[in-house]
């Protein structure tokens, strides 16, 4: 019976690969350095810029001033809804 129970004993594949080899060959990087974060200036800066960006583009296709919280001339008609 030992023997009939060796014999149905299969070998499990393996990989010999190690983590960052397969992060490689995914195209993932190894290990990134972190470095330092942008000054706090520089990050207001760009947030700034984004968020600017980001209000005359919703402007644009709403006719509404985000910044201002108040409806534009335009292509829609606001009506208010709540007290």
């Amino acid at each position: 019976m030992a023997a009939a129970a060796a014999a149905t004993v299969m070998a499990v594949p393996s990989c010999s690969k190690r983590e960052g080899d397969i992060a490689a060959a995914a195209g993932m990087p190894k290990k990134v350095k972190r470095g330092r974060p942008p000054p706090p200036e520089e990050l207001e800066a760009f947030l700034a810029a984004a968020e600017s960006s980001l209000a005359r583009r919703f402007a644009a296709k709403y006719n509404y001033d985000v910044v201002k919280d108040a409806p534009m001339e335009g292509r829609y008609e606001w009506v208010r809804v709540g007290p």
